[in-house]
């Protein structure tokens, strides 16, 4: 575990300095600054739109640097064989993807705290502190489920295609509602059976989707947070042992 953290520590002060990550950090304060001038449109409506469009905002910029970052860390490592310099040393497959995955996480939420602190400075509503950090929770697991899946697939796949999929599992877990009601319409019982299967073998972010006003007035019960942190965490944990598993298959051979 040491080595993890190590190699963690390292994947964070690597990841801080790249320019992607700065054009995105500066993109979300820039979205976040607009919330503030579309909320000054209506008077009434100030909070909801300005917290709404916000929080869309730090997701979005949560969510670009899990799939950007983590469809080609992993796969660089791999095509440039820079990761046997560290396999060379008594540090483990498994030790060397968890601290680059812990690293990533750590640059994910830094973002998101940042994000929302700057969100609680502009509305100046102390009772909204406590809610705006349970809503963080909910929109970083939901990242980091993305970013286990982005991190299993750019062991096997290019990683525009892992990017891609990645992008699509986000949308599709939050859509599958929507996608359902379409399929059915079609009566087409083979497209039924297709989503049924995807619906269980994708996560149901569109059961927590708490990134609005009305949960940032009004906080969901202890058991649901519980509840939603351990679905969550369920789903990190099985695609990351997936992607150590298909890291340790892997074979890093030297060119000649």
């Amino acid at each position: 575990m040491r080595a993890s953290l190590v190699i963690a520590q390292t994947t964070f002060r690597e990841l801080i300095r790249e320019k992607m990550f700065i054009v995105i950090f500066f993109l979300a304060i820039a979205l976040l600054m607009l919330s503030v001038a579309l909320s000054n449109l209506s008077i009434w409506e100030f909070q909801r739109i300005l917290s709404d469009f916000s929080l869309a905002s730090m997701e979005i910029a949560g969510l670009g640097i899990a799939l950007f970052s983590g469809a080609f860390m992993i796969f660089k490592e791999i095509e440039k064989q820079t990761c046997l310099l560290l396999l060379s040393k008594p540090i483990s497959r498994r030790e060397f993807i968890v601290g680059k995955f812990l690293g990533l996480s750590a640059l994910i939420l830094l973002t998101l705290v940042v994000l929302t602190c700057l969100l609680n400075l502009i509305l100046l509503e102390t009772e909204f502190i406590a809610n705006s950090f349970i809503i963080l929770l909910n929109i970083y697991l939901k990242i980091l489920v993305v970013l286990s899946l982005v991190f299993l697939l750019s062991v096997y796949i290019r990683p525009v295609i892992s990017l891609l999929f990645g992008l699509s599992f986000y949308l599709y877990g939050h859509g599958i509602n929507s996608v359902e009601f379409l399929i059915k319409k079609t009566k087409d019982e083979n497209l039924i059976a297709v989503q049924r299967l995807l619906e269980a073998v994708s996560p149901q972010f569109f059961r927590f989707n708490w990134k609005n006003y009305y949960f940032l007035k009004s906080s969901p019960d202890v058991n649901d947070i519980l509840i939603m942190s351990g679905y969550f965490l369920v789903w990190i944990l099985f695609l990351m042992a997936l992607a150590i598993r298909g890291f340790n298959r892997r074979d890093i051979v030297i060119n000649s």
